[in-house]
């Protein structure tokens, strides 16, 4: 038996930190030079030397200055000393002049991290190598993610203990631990950083692209719960432990009496609502009869909902009798997980597949893309069969059952079909011929049964994978904040405190500072390559000023012009995000007026944004306390306003 996470250390850990802050200031300055200097030089950032290299010199220089602002001390693990962070940031910068990339050692875990796309902010993941790691031969990894802890920061991560680390390795396995942003429910930017630390590792390291596990704890659990119903096809098996299934019965919210677009926010990353993504999937669930932080029932019901949809097979559960939440604080399950998912490597090519998503951003399971809806707002299915042998009813190659696919895509390579140069789909009822291009099947659902062919996919002007919503999106590929300055003295001090107030809350979000400019200082390389967060108005910001007439809502001060209806009040806030019109290939997101989600966790302040929303810092919704919105949506296919995507 162990404690995963006790707190032994005590009252001993604030003496040491304090001696820890005794690092001189030029030993800091030293660190920023060097790192300076090397950003100032052309280096090939693909090359493993600087991929490992510079984002941990840049990580550990966070670390120190963390340390010496008087940051979170740290509960769980040994308080960093800020000369070994400068110590290990310059002996890595020094590692990089010499071509010698950091690497992980057999037997133990080491830190290493990689610079994120998205604000620019070195970020840190965990690796632990078997002990009989070898290069030359492709090896199993586990990714772990982590339960959720208030103080979890860079100072402070949540590594597994040796314990568990033993049985990945007595199984040869490696095991990847994203840091994930603090405690992003792996949602969002906690997502994007398990897929980057992901790719980071399979970089540098012979991963078995068919052995690639995802098991998690408590918040982790669901986070295993949701990426992998989210993304079918990357891993070979998921053990969830201790985790939540559903947030409408585990934060006690009526669904019937919430908006439409926030039933839709919620369901949209809610595995009970995603679970049709289990056919072809393999799961093995661990629970604590007598958990009361979050119930047995979170994951009974997805037992009960995989009977519903006659994949009772994909899932598996097992029930602690009389244990509580933290059956995670024994070996037990570890043991039970890692055994039984070494029984499953990936079936890459499995002949039927289904699919569920809110979101064109998760269009893809396995072999098959969801590439248009018919309508924004509801969610799109398929149950896709393959007959690689001819012998599907009445000779067809391909049987699609859908609902709200616009148009689908095939991976043919990838897919379990021989290569031909046309297919016979049956689709519902009908049927239609499709003809491969560029190694791909498209095909328009719509006009399928009219034999009609197949429309352009290109539109630019139409929602798709990347480029879809809702508001988070935009924080999860490169953004630039912007303060705008052209309203006049109190007015620029007004949007510089808010823009302030932002940055400050996504450090304490997402573990690091955003990029900032001004307006003046935007220039056309940021709109080619980054999003723009914009906070103002026509008048008081330039760029918005610049795409204003073509924005799908009117903006004022305070006051909003949505189709025929306006919005004005002192207590009103808009926040609306729209393909960028200077580069439609990159959002805006605009905040204007009154300051959103004052009421809100730093962790969710996001998560009720639609496309567009008006709201009032007068009243609160039940819905963790989320501004009242007046009117509220999403833009339909076509980024245009739409009156049954719209609620007031």
């Amino acid at each position: 038996m162990y404690s995963a996470k006790c707190g032994m250390y005590g009252m001993v850990l604030l003496l040491l930190v304090g001696a820890a802050v005794g690092c001189k200031g030029q030993e800091l300055d030293e660190l920023r030079q060097r790192l300076a200097e090397v950003e100032a030089q052309d280096w090939d950032h693909a090359a493993p030397a600087y991929a490992t290299n510079y984002p941990y010199a840049r990580l550990q220089l966070r670390k120190a200055e963390a340390v010496v602002a008087g940051g979170v001390v740290p509960y769980y693990l040994p308080p960093p000393n800020v000369n070994q962070c400068v110590a290990a940031g310059l002996q890595a910068l020094a590692d990089l002049a010499a071509g010698k990339p950091r690497s992980g050692k057999t037997g133990a875990v080491t830190e290493l991290a990689y610079i994120t796309d998205n604000d620019r902010t070195a970020q840190p993941y965990h690796l632990y190598l078997p002990p009989a790691y070898d290069a030359e031969k492709a090896t199993p990894l586990i990714v772990f993610l982590h339960g959720y802890v208030p103080t979890t920061s860079i100072l402070d991560p949540w590594v597994l203990p040796e314990e568990v680390l033993q049985i990945a390795g007595k199984y040869g396995c490696m095991m990847l631990t994203p840091y994930a942003r603090r405690n992003t429910d792996f949602q969002g930017v906690g997502e994007v950083d398990v897929f980057a630390s992901l790719e980071e590792v399979k970089k540098l390291y012979n991963v078995d692209p068919r052995r690639i596990y995802l098991t998690g704890v408590s918040m982790g659990a669901m986070g295993a719960w949701t990426i992998a119903l989210r993304h079918p096809g990357v891993f070979a098996a998921v053990t969830p432990i201790s985790g939540q299934t559903d947030m409408y019965r585990w934060w006690g919210w009526e669904q019937e009496k919430m908006a439409p677009f926030k039933q839709w926010m919620v369901e949209w990353d809610n595995p009970w609502h995603l679970a049709e993504s289990l056919r072809a999937q393999r799961f093995f669930v661990q629970h604590g009869e007598n958990d009361h932080l979050i119930p047995s029932e979170q994951s009974r019901i997805m037992v009960q909902k995989a009977q519903e949809l006659g994949l009772a097979e994909n899932l598996e559960y097992y029930e602690y009798a009389d244990a509580s939440h933290f059956i995670y604080f024994e070996t037990e399950p570890y043991e039970k997980a890692y055994a039984w998912q070494m029984r499953h490597t990936l079936d890459l090519k499995p002949k039927r597949i289904g699919h569920k998503t809110y979101s064109l951003e998760y269009g893809t399971a396995f072999w098959a893309t969801i590439e248009e809806f018919f309508e924004w707002g509801k969610p799109a299915t398929m149950d896709v069969e393959a007959y690689p042998d001819g012998d599907g009813p009445d000779g067809v190659d391909l049987r699609v059952d859908s609902q709200n696919v616009g148009v689908m895509s095939i991976d043919l390579a990838g897919s379990p079909l021989p290569i031909k140069e046309s297919y016979r789909i049956k689709i519902g009822a009908g049927d239609c011929r499709a003809f491969a291009h560029e190694g791909r099947l498209r095909f328009d659902l719509g006009n399928a049964l009219r034999h009609d062919g197949i429309r352009p996919l290109t539109r630019p002007d139409w929602k798709k994978k990347g480029m879809c919503g809702p508001c988070e999106e935009v924080f999860d590929t490169s953004f630039i904040v912007v303060a705008g300055t052209t309203g006049g003295d109190e007015t620029d001090a007004e949007l510089a405190a808010k823009v302030q107030r932002f940055s400050k809350e996504w450090d304490q979000f997402a573990d690091g500072r955003p990029r900032v400019k001004l307006d003046t200082e935007i220039t056309e390389d940021d709109i080619r390559t980054s999003n723009l967060v914009l906070f103002g108005t026509p008048e008081t910001n330039e760029i918005l000023g610049r795409i204003a007439i073509h924005l799908p809502i009117r903006i004022g001060d305070h006051a909003y012009k949505i189709g025929e209806d306006e919005y004005a009040a002192d207590d009103l806030g808009l926040v609306m995000c729209y393909p960028n019109p200077l580069n439609p290939q990159r959002y805006v997101l605009i905040f204007s007026g009154e300051y959103w989600g004052e009421r809100l966790d730093i962790n969710h302040k996001f998560d009720m944004l639609p496309d567009f929303i008006v709201f009032t810092t007068r009243a609160f919704a039940p819905e963790g306390d989320t501004n009242e919105h007046l009117c509220a949506g999403f833009f339909d296919n076509r980024w245009e306003l739409c009156e049954k995507l719209t609620w007031k």
